[in-house]
Formats: C-alpha cells, sequence, structure tokens
C-alpha cells in the first residue's frame, strides 16, 4: 500500500513538473535556492583571546607583538571532516590589509600552518561541497582594482590557494550551500588586539 501511495505522490508531482513552462521551473529553482541560501547558518567568532593564535598570526607575517597593530578574529571549523576541527583566523591591521581585503589563516588543532590567504573580504561561506576531502572556501573579490566576483578556493591535495583574486569566477546560477563565518562588522577595529 505505501508503494503505492508513493507512486501516486510521485506520479502527481512529475505531471505537475511537466505542465509548468521552462520561466515557471527557473522561478521555482531560483526560489529554492535563495529559501536555502537564506538559511545558511552563521556560526560567530570566539571571543576570547588565543595566545597560540596569536603566536601563529606573528610568526606567518613576521610582525612583532606590542609594535605591530594586528587585530584579529578566529573560529574553529572541521575543513576536512576529521572531527578535529581546524583554526580559521582573519588578520587586518596597517601591516595586513589593504584596499583588496584582510589576511587571513587555516591552522591545525596544534596551530601548524596549512593555508594563508591574502586579498581577503567577509565574510567567508565554508561550503558543504568538498575537494579532495577538504570543504571548499567561498570568498568575495572586490577592491584593489579588481572586479567583483565569487570564487570557490579549493583544496589541493596540500593548502588551499593563497589568493583569491586569481581564481575563477563563480557564475551567478552556480549553487553555494554552507555555514558562513566572520560575519561580525569588523569596522573600528572591533576584533581582538594583539598586544
Amino acid at each position: 500500500m505505501k508503494k503505492i501511495s508513493l507512486f501516486l505522490i510521485l506520479s502527481s508531482l512529475i505531471l505537475s513538473l511537466t505542465a509548468c513552462s521552462n520561466a515557471d521551473l527557473e522561478n521555482i529553482s531560483k526560489a529554492l535556492a535563495e529559501t536555502n541560501n537564506t538559511s545558511m547558518g552563521n556560526k560567530p567568532s570566539e571571543t576570547m583571546r588565543n595566545t597560540a593564535v596569536e603566536n601563529a598570526i606573528l610568526e606567518a607575517y613576521n610582525l612583532q607583538r606590542g609594535t605591530d597593530i594586528v587585530y584579529y578574529y578566529y573560529t574553529k571549523v572541521d575543513l576536512n571532516d576529521d572531527y578535529v576541527p581546524e583554526y580559521f583566523v582573519y588578520a587586518y591591521g596597517p601591516m595586513l590589509s589593504g584596499s583588496g581585503g584582510g589576511s587571513a589563516l587555516i591552522l591545525s588543532n596544534n596551530f601548524k600552518e596549512i593555508s594563508r590567504f591574502t586579498l581577503v573580504r567577509t565574510p567567508i561561506t565554508i561550503s558543504r561541497n568538498k575537494t579532495r576531502g577538504w570543504k571548499d572556501i567561498i570568498m568575495q573579490v572586490s577592491g584593489g582594482g579588481a572586479n567583483p566576483s565569487t570564487v570557490a578556493m579549493r583544496f589541493n591535495g596540500e593548502s588551499y590557494p593563497s589568493n583569491p583574486s586569481t581564481q575563477p569566477s563563480l557564475s551567478p546560477n552556480d549553487y553555494v550551500d554552507g555555514m558562513r563565518i566572520f560575519t561580525e562588522d569588523m569596522s573600528m577595529n572591533r576584533g581582538l588586539k594583539i598586544e
């Protein structure tokens, strides 16, 4: 009986969809995509300073604690689904930022550098889609003379590309689903400060 009911439901759905015009189907697809995209979750950044994260930032960019002005945000996110979160760090300040954006790092759970990024704009989306076992990272490109676009940073087996402006743009029809990070207002130096 359940098989017959399921068959009838699926048949009705197929008949309904075949009666739709291509324009109707496109509108349905867009509405579904917009609904799904607006339900994309936001993961807040950590609020406590982390000395190991700070040391990794200073080492990666050859900066000096107490001399160079550095603000940062970080969040823990499992990029390779091994149940051990990586640290995703966004850092900005006079030595780390420009009109194209700030800087970012991905650190292992023992604070070793996995990837380093330049020209980073926030927020960033951690996609559900994976390349070589690691989640794609969706970034916006703009400023610094770059044409505004959205790109997918894909893991190459060792690291992610360092510069989003060198990656191919996603098309407007590409569906992105995942979790947004670094959604906080980052104006007026509101991040954690390395002192």
